[in-house]
């Protein structure tokens, strides 16, 4: 009887929410953009304003009705939203199942992406190509890392188009979901041998996900490393 109490109240209360004509106007897309797993940053401003005027409304809405939590943070001074369990859990990459905990792999790509986000740290725009990311395979502090990654024999300095493209195979997978994401966009692909996009503030939520194996980066591409020789 009591959560039946609770949900008729969010209920009567969302119903008055809706009855305003921004709600009206941008809700049903923006639900069916937080459920596919998207992080709503200022630039797409009509759902941004929304979340922001009805923020404890709607966290009320998918807490009774789906759930789920409906959060905030800031960095960099961008704001953005998103929807996650109440449970801590590392899932977001959307597959065969809304949300699944990013492979080793993946978690590399993600940490790769992470960090020259960092590197372009005053730049406005944060805009990355294939290029970029074959430099820093190739001449960074970790490239014997990412060699051993990346590559069968990790200790060659040259490898051939078709190592070069399932590299480039594995990075367009992982910024592609992360495009679903809103952790990056404008994803174009340039040619067969390059692309370029724009790396989004709310790549924080995946540094707040993914500490330990970001602090501990050597250590975790060694026992990677190890474990495919076991």
């Amino acid at each position: 009887m009591a959560d039946e109490h609770i949900t008729e109240t969010v209920n009567s209360h969302f119903v008055d929410i809706f009855k305003s004509a921004d709600v009206q106007e941008h809700f049903a897309n923006l639900n069916i953009e937080l459920l596919r797993g998207r992080h709503i940053q200022d630039d797409n401003h009509y759902f941004h304003r929304l979340l922001s005027k009805y923020y404890t409304e709607f966290q009320k809405y998918y807490a009774v009705f789906y759930n789920l939590f409906l959060d905030k943070k800031t960095f960099e001074g961008v704001t953005y939203f998103f929807l996650t369990f109440n449970e801590d859990s590392k899932g977001v990459l959307s597959s065969n199942s809304r949300y699944r905990d990013l492979t080793p792999t993946e978690t590399i790509i993600a940490i790769t992406l992470l960090q020259m986000y960092y590197e372009k740290y005053f730049d406005k725009i944060k805009e990355i190509s294939f290029q970029d990311i074959k430099a820093k395979i190739t001449e960074s502090e970790f490239s014997h890392l990412y060699k051993i990654v990346f590559f069968k024999n990790g200790s060659r300095d040259n490898f051939t188009f078709k190592e070069w493209a399932n590299v480039m195979k594995n990075f367009k997978n992982v910024i592609q979901d992360f495009q679903q994401l809103g952790w990056v966009d404008n994803f174009i692909q340039i040619d067969d041998k390059n692309f370029s996009f724009i790396i989004r503030e709310s790549i924080h939520r995946f540094q707040t996900m993914y500490e330990y194996e970001i602090l501990n980066f050597e250590e975790f591409v060694n026992n990677l490393n190890e474990s495919s020789y076991e």
